[in-house]
């Protein structure tokens, strides 16, 4: 009795010893899923926010037994074996090592103060300052844009024209009105010059012809927004920079590769006999 008292009170002691948050091996459908692959996925729940070591236990437990079921119904299935698989298998394996050859390379190199001096410089180069506010009608043919233009001069509602007939759908349900926006996000080539030679409260004399049909434009009001100082938007010209790095660093391994064609051995033919 002394003997078993004293291995209980070992036992006790021993768990007492052990961290609350120490996992314990368990099985699903028979496949082991160790203590030491549960809290390597607690530890990277760590790092994405969930502190408390008990949801992140449940969480692991949770995951992992997902993960589990679903290798196991398709391995059943053979699902691996499929081309369409292999080949997206591969494809995400490829994009998983890419991210994290991006990552180490980043702590290796982490962004510096000249680079985002430099981009910064670059940006405000390439910025122009100018925003217009339009509204505009989108019509298939000229003759029907020259007689919208008409009806507005002679006192019609542009903005109810443009619900009525627009076939601009982002456009249409606001009166035809596209809020203050950048020239140089105007993707349509010539509206933003030409919104920009007018005067404020003009419509276009003449319809405005693009790829997408005929225009009735109309200029609301245009304006200067000078570009940001850096201080202001310093993570945002970091979070570029480190994207350009990495699309650098990825770029830079493929064309450092020695990649050369292998010619197939082919014996030579054997001589003819006389």
């Amino acid at each position: 009795m002394e003997k078993i008292m004293k291995k209980v009170l070992v036992a006790i002691a021993l768990a007492a010893a052990i961290p609350a948050s120490a996992q314990t091996a368990f099985t699903v459908n028979g496949q082991l899923v160790s203590a030491a692959e549960q809290k390597e996925l607690m530890n990277l729940l760590a790092e994405q926010g969930i502190k408390d070591e008990g949801k992140q236990a449940e969480a692991a437990r949770n995951i992992l037994v997902r993960e589990k079921v679903i290798g196991q119904e398709a391995r059943k299935l053979k699902l691996q074996q499929t081309p369409e698989i292999k080949t997206l298998l591969a494809e995400r394996e490829t994009q998983i090592l890419a991210n994290e050859l991006v990552r180490r390379n980043a702590a290796a190199h982490p962004v510096t103060d000249k680079q985002i001096q430099d981009a910064y410089a670059d940006m405000k180069k390439q910025y122009s300052p100018n925003e217009i506010k339009v509204r505009h009608i989108l019509v298939k043919s000229e003759d029907e844009a020259k007689s919208l233009i008409s009806q507005i001069k002679n006192g019609a509602d542009m903005g109810k024209l443009a619900t009525e007939k627009s076939l601009d759908k982002g456009s249409a349900p606001n009166g035809g009105e596209i809020p203050f926006t950048n020239i140089r996000s105007i993707i349509i080539p010539g509206f933003a010059e030409t919104a920009m030679g007018m005067n404020k409260g003009d419509v276009l004399p003449i319809p405005f012809h693009s790829s997408l049909g005929y225009h009735v434009i109309k200029l609301e009001d245009k304006r200067e927004v000078p570009f940001p100082e850096l201080d202001k938007i310093k993570d945002q010209v970091e979070s570029v920079v480190a994207r350009q790095n990495a699309a650098n660093y990825l770029s830079n391994l493929v064309k450092n590769a020695k990649v050369a064609d292998v010619q197939s051995a082919q014996k030579p033919a054997p001589k003819k006999t006389k």
